[in-house]
């Protein structure tokens, strides 16, 4: 089992978190457990360098969000960060301020590495 911790932002708290990632034999990768952390602790630890591909779900146990409890997400298409997501339509990227009127959610393939602190 290949498991990795990535980078979120809390758009509603203006705060980073780590969600711990499980690919599944099914290739898929499962979101299983969430934590706060600090955007220079992540670095440090090297969350940003590890490479995901793929669709990116939540197990039952998924807590969610540290910090709002939302278990969704949107993936930037200018910076590939990830940030929650409250079901809009669109929304400014807290990370790299784009206007992302296309909102890629967990049911569609797409690649990161690691939320690219």
């Amino acid at each position: 089992m290949d498991a990795t911790i990535i980078m979120i932002h809390c758009s509603k708290l203006n705060k980073t978190f780590g969600a711990r990632t499980e690919r599944m034999k099914d290739g898929d990768w499962w979101r299983t457990w969430a934590f706060p952390i600090s955007e220079r602790i992540a670095k440090a630890e090297g969350y940003d360098q590890t490479p995901i591909r793929g669709n990116l779900y939540y197990t039952e146990e998924y807590p969610g969000c540290p910090y709002c409890g939302s278990k969704g997400f949107v993936h930037c298409n200018r910076c590939h960060k990830l940030t929650c997501w409250n079901g809009e339509s669109r929304m400014i990227c807290p990370w790299c301020s784009n206007n992302m009127d296309n909102i890629v959610t967990a049911t569609e393939e797409f690649e990161l590495t690691g939320g690219s602190v």
